[in-house]
């Protein structure tokens, strides 16, 4: 089968090959006909992240697809249409996947639209729900309002009936306000990188940074935001998704150790897989709260889509998902469900 792979001798760290052994039965994983795969930021990091042992693996985590082999007490069986994370690479003929990391998908959901929702979605979710702590009335700002996660982190902020700022650049102004963001702040223009509050009643219950990291031309916005975070009247919360290697010791030791080490008002957040998390995203899609959005339709099985792919990706102005169908029945099907 035909499938991307890491490669450190390539130019671009992966390999597009033709001869990849296809998943074979036998395993307590399902294994799925690679319907719609979309990629992430992590997809391209996860070689320099040491001891990630993923050279020689498949590229990709978000799936869509058709169950071709399942095994006894699964709970799925063959033929079954679902979506979720990848454990072999989405960026495959076939894949394996973690029962317990996957979901069954809505028939009201195209093959691409479930594709698009697992990491940025799934991370936006347990972004404002677990570490946020946000509730209704809350006052949130999400900076990176365009990108994946920023797009999806809007609108299941509103779903959870906060007042919804955002951060993004000029150009991407009409597609946030569409989300339902309800302030927008352009940081291209010379009212500066963050919005100037009037007063402690603007200040955020929570900050949601989708940009922040220690790459050189990612702007560092948490010592410039921070300031706008409320005091009162329960605490707050700033909530990145990517920092420094100090803040991921810290936040990787809290999750073993009996009491948290990150900073205060900190939460450094790293995406669980959750098939329970899957549902809820997909049962929110069908009731018209969340969309994804896409950035770009590409070919699943193209060595030159997945190229120009990951270029996009890198140069971290991508609007929305980069998403692959691996047919041109998967696309017209996903083109139905944008008519509508």
């Amino acid at each position: 089968m035909h499938s991307v792979v890491y490669d450190k001798r390539s130019d671009s760290g992966f390999a597009f090959k033709k001869d990849v052994a296809t998943p074979k039965p036998g395993s307590k994983l399902i294994i799925l006909r690679v319907l719609a795969a979309s990629i992430n930021p992590i997809d391209y990091k996860l070689p320099a992240i040491p001891g990630s042992g993923v050279e020689g693996k498949g590229v990709g985590i978000d799936v869509s697809g058709e169950v071709v082999h399942a095994p006894q007490g699964s709970g799925f069986q063959v033929g079954d249409q679902v979506f979720g994370y990848s454990q072999s690479g989405s960026l495959s003929e076939f894949c394996e996947c973690v029962p317990s990391k996957v979901a069954k998908k809505p028939q009201q959901l195209s093959h691409i639209e479930a594709a698009m929702l697992g990491t940025a979605a799934g991370t936006s979710l347990q972004c404002l729900r677990d570490c946020g702590k946000v509730t209704a009335g809350d006052r949130v700002l999400i900076i990176g309002g365009s990108g994946g996660c920023g797009t999806a982190g809007i609108q299941i902020a509103k779903a959870m009936g906060c007042h919804v700022s955002t951060i993004c650049s000029t150009k991407n102004a009409d597609l946030v306000k569409s989300l339902g963001a309800d302030f927008v702040h352009n940081y291209d223009t010379s009212q500066g990188p963050v919005p100037k509050l009037q007063s402690e009643d603007e200040k955020f219950d929570c900050i949601y940074d989708t940009v922040s990291s220690p790459e050189p031309h990612d702007t560092d916005y948490e010592p410039l935001a921070r300031p706008l975070l409320r005091e009162k009247p329960k605490r707050p919360m700033y909530v990145g998704i990517n920092g420094a290697i100090v803040d991921w010791i810290r936040a990787l030791a809290s999750k073993v150790l009996p009491f948290n080490i990150e900073r205060t008002a900190y939460k450094l957040h790293m995406l669980n897989h959750s098939a329970e998390d899957l549902a809820v995203l997909a049962d929110m899609c069908v009731q018209g709260k969340l969309r994804s959005v896409r950035g770009r339709l590409l070919k699943l099985g193209s060595e030159e889509s997945v190229k120009s792919a990951f270029d996009t990706l890198k140069s971290r102005r991508t609007t929305g998902k980069l998403v692959f169908g691996a047919s041109d029945e998967v696309w017209e099907d996903y083109l139905k469900t944008c008519k509508k």
